[in-house]
């Protein structure tokens, strides 16, 4: 039976410890590979994944929104198994860890598939997925492109080249730390007097300070050394005691290429957001927008034909709600945008997280005496200077 490998954690931002106390060498390098690309990855996805699974998943019929079947499994129940976020959850983490994400209605229900394969040899003709698999179970059915909800990253060669980088960077850091370990590792000499070549039992107690308890002595952060007569122990010192910027560099580039690809501020990557505003303006535009929208179209498309799609019908991820507000920060601006008719109350009410009011005059557009149209406003003054 394989020896199971103990796992590793991440202690703090800049200098990383691995708890392995036995583990091979090879095993110790490949685990300082992949720490900083799969914290990097990790930081990344949950950051979109949460993100989306803020959104709204919004369905129109005839152009009025409404709370159908499709709404209720995007924002709420998708199967059994899961509640929306952790289906958008699942659903991200396979788009980016993977390079696409399928959803396959069976059922009442949507699930994520954990894998299948695609046939797209024809591309006259629909594409087929088959070996779909949810949770090690695989269905025996084939299903057409127009039968499910999929989409693939919209440059399958960036998690070819991310991978490529973190190998190379892999390699890097595994000799950046092993020049750390070998140069500020504590090391001892042992000196002895006299050796005593077949002497059985100086080679027994010699065999037991250095098995037993010079190892331990050494290992341990407090101890104690038996002092033999003969037999002294000195500790070395080192002159070329080297520092963690190597690694900490090789962290910060693996870092920069992850954020590049998935369109992520670097400064959301490293968690120190000082302008936090502009910064997740910049993080919609480039990132969750373009996401939204096509998680938009293709459910929009598989969901509804043609003919419902130009009577109205539709399905629109609404990013507008991920930014956190503070009501008594931007009431004026709230008075605002209700005073001038560009939303009623309950569609402000909602968009602040609040419960919508059942009052007629929630639902009305209101607009302040004060705006009036340019032309009556031209006739008015016209008519005043007699004219």
């Amino acid at each position: 039976m394989k020896k199971e490998l103990k796992k590793f954690s991440l202690f703090d931002f800049l200098n990383r410890k691995i708890e392995t106390a036995d583990i091979s060498p090879v095993t110790q390098k490949l685990l300082d590979q992949l720490a900083f690309k799969e914290l990097a990855l990790y930081i990344g996805i949950s950051y979109i994944a949460n993100t989306l699974s803020k959104c709204e998943f919004k369905t129109y019929e005839n152009g009025k929104e409404v709370k159908n079947k499709l709404y209720y499994l995007l924002n709420v129940s998708p199967n059994p198994n899961q509640n929306s976020s952790q289906f958008i959850n699942n659903f991200i983490e396979n788009y980016y860890y993977k390079g696409h994400a399928l959803v396959v209605p069976h059922g009442q229900h949507i699930f994520c598939a954990d894998d299948f394969d695609i046939d797209d040899t024809n591309p006259l003709k629909e594409n087929l997925f088959y070996n779909v698999t949810f949770h090690c179970q695989q269905m025996k059915k084939k299903h057409r492109a127009s039968e499910v909800f999929y989409i693939q990253l919209d440059n399958s060669k960036v998690k070819a080249l991310i991978d490529s980088l973190y190998i190379q960077y892999g390699e890097v850091i595994s000799q950046a730390l092993a020049a750390y370990k070998k140069t500020n590792g504590e090391k001892y000499k042992l000196v002895l007097e006299q050796y005593q070549a077949g002497d059985a039992r100086f080679k027994e107690i010699y065999e037991k300070i250095l098995k037993e308890q010079l190892k331990s002595f050494v290992e341990s952060d407090t101890g104690v050394y038996p002092q033999y007569k003969g037999i002294n122990l000195e500790k070395m010192q080192g002159n070329n005691a080297k520092d963690t910027s190597d690694i900490i560099s090789m962290r910060k580039e693996i870092f920069e290429v992850t954020a590049q690809a998935l369109k992520i501020p670097l400064s959301m990557m490293y968690g120190n957001i000082t302008n936090m505003n502009e910064i997740v303006k910049v993080y919609l535009s480039i990132c969750i927008d373009p996401l939204a929208d096509m998680l938009s179209e293709e459910f929009t498309r598989k969901y509804y034909s043609y003919e419902e799609w130009k009577q109205g019908n539709y399905v629109q991820v609404d990013t507008s709600c991920i930014n956190h507000i503070d009501i008594m920060e931007v009431g004026d601006s709230i008075a605002k945008a209700i005073s001038s008719g560009i939303t009623n109350i309950n569609e402000m009410r909602k968009r602040l997280g609040m419960k919508e009011l059942e009052d007629e005059f929630a639902e009305a557009y209101w607009m302040t005496k004060n705006y009036a149209l340019a032309e009556n406003v031209m006739n008015e003054i016209d008519e005043e200077r007699g004219e």
